[in-house]
């Protein structure tokens, strides 16, 4: 990692202001947290117990409770073959409790909240306490591959701010990974994948400027799957979901105006882990793509390293440099 990379992690911040912070108390993210060692089940009755609400089974393998003091949360064993659809006949849901009951072991419980202001996450950071001190166990279980994934709410809908936020966070991510100290067992996996080398210097090339259509052209045919450190898809279609459709060749399944940010621990137990550290990690990639002139020199500076290792891309760079003139 270089040093300017950590300087610019340890030090970016978003503009200090009360005005600032209030809309940033105001933000609303979603969380999710995977854990092992409890079933659903269990999970919602501690939910319950320390945030109050009314628990509702919607199949064995899947609570929500509702009406806790920070909005509906939903605890739910984290595979789509152990939960039941509506119409499902008797004999299909008990095929179903029975899957969940034999693989409950080897994946893992998640939690979903509603999504909530910003002020709330410490609220649910002592909530994961409360579950980890009922034997709810995260990453330190290499079998499970437990993540954090946050929905961070986003309604400019403008193309130009989406990119900035994801040449931010492409210039940080190296900061960002060793700071997360990345478990093992997830980076094996394919659930966070990291985004292809020549997408990578596509949307970091300072010249990039597509407009929307073709930025979701250029960002489905090289990312199709969710599987992104930084998922891009429902942020995507909710501004557009025709576009996303005719680029993927299919409807993408999740719509809502968030980067959904796929972190690759849940160090539940860890003292030195929380959500509200990562919330904060998070703003530091904001804070970048918010100082234009900044990131427009991060950008040429990365350029200037790798511009290089590719010597078609960089004479045809070269050669429209040239003609522009």
């Amino acid at each position: 990692m270089k040093q300017s990379e950590q300087h610019e992690l340890d030090t970016a911040r978003v503009e200090d202001t009360s005005g600032r912070a209030s809309l940033e108390d105001r933000r609303r993210v979603g969380v999710e947290v995977e854990f092992g060692g409890m079933s659903a089940r269990q999970a919602a009755e501690i939910v319950q117990y320390h945030q109050g609400g009314v628990i509702n089974e919607i199949d064995a393998h899947r609570f929500s409770v509702k009406e806790t003091r920070i909005g509906g949360i939903l605890l739910e064993l984290d595979s789509k073959y152990v939960h039941s659809p509506q119409e499902a006949s008797g004999l299909e849901r008990q095929v179903r409790r029975i899957a969940g009951d034999v693989t409950g072991s080897l994946v893992p419980t998640e939690l979903v909240t509603d999504p909530l202001p910003v002020s709330d996450l410490p609220e649910v950071d002592r909530l994961i306490v409360h579950l980890s001190e009922a034997g709810a166990l995260g990453t330190q279980q290499p079998h499970l591959a437990c993540g954090l994934h946050l929905n961070i709410e986003w309604l400019d809908r403008d193309v130009t701010s989406i990119l900035r936020v994801l040449q931010a966070y492409l210039l940080m991510a190296p900061a960002l990974r060793d700071a997360i100290d990345l478990d093992t067992t997830r980076t094996l996996l394919p659930f966070i994948g990291r985004f292809p080398k020549a997408y990578e210097a596509r949307v970091l090339d300072p010249d990039y400027q597509p407009d929307f259509q073709t930025f979701v052209r250029d960002y489905c045919k090289s990312n199709s799957s969710k599987n992104r450190e930084l998922d891009l898809l429902p942020l995507l279609a909710s501004i557009d979901a025709d576009a996303v459709r005719e680029a993927l060749g299919h409807e993408q399944e999740a719509v809502r105006p968030t980067f959904h940010y796929r972190l690759p621990n849940a160090r539940l137990g860890d003292p030195d882990w929380s959500i509200v550290a990562e919330w904060k990690r998070w703003l530091t990639v904001e804070a970048l793509a918010s100082d234009r002139m900044r990131l427009r020199e991060r950008l040429c500076e990365w350029r200037g390293r790798n511009e290089w290792s590719d010597p078609v891309r960089s004479i045809r760079q070269l050669f429209n440099r040239v003609m522009s003139q």
